[in-house]
């Protein structure tokens, strides 16, 4: 099997939402480098972690914009296609939530 093969794609796509994560990615793109920079420069430990601290929050933003998706479509799909493919979103959503909460 090639990689290309492997590379899975979401079943629908709200282009709003899209554009709006990837202005989010480029924006955190932004602060990582920020971050980078602050290191590099021996900045104050405390206002480091207050700006990966806000990485962590705008990543979350866009995981929360995934998920709406993943759920729009992506789940909605393979609930409408059938019981064999709910049951793997159901498993997949699982493992997915219960990965993340740890």
């Amino acid at each position: 099997m090639s990689e290309e093969t492997d590379v899975r794609h979401a079943s629908g796509v709200d282009e709003a939402g899209k554009d709006r994560n990837i202005r989010r990615l480029r924006r955190i793109e932004g602060q990582v480098r920020g971050l980078q920079k602050m290191v590099e420069e021996d900045r104050y430990c405390t206002d480091i972690m207050t700006q990966i601290a806000s990485v962590h929050e705008a990543l979350r933003g866009v995981s929360r914009e995934l998920m709406r998706n993943h759920l729009r479509h992506c789940t909605a799909d393979a609930v409408r296609s059938g019981e064999a493919r709910a049951e793997e979103i159901y498993e997949e959503l699982l493992d997915l939530i219960y990965s993340r909460t740890r």
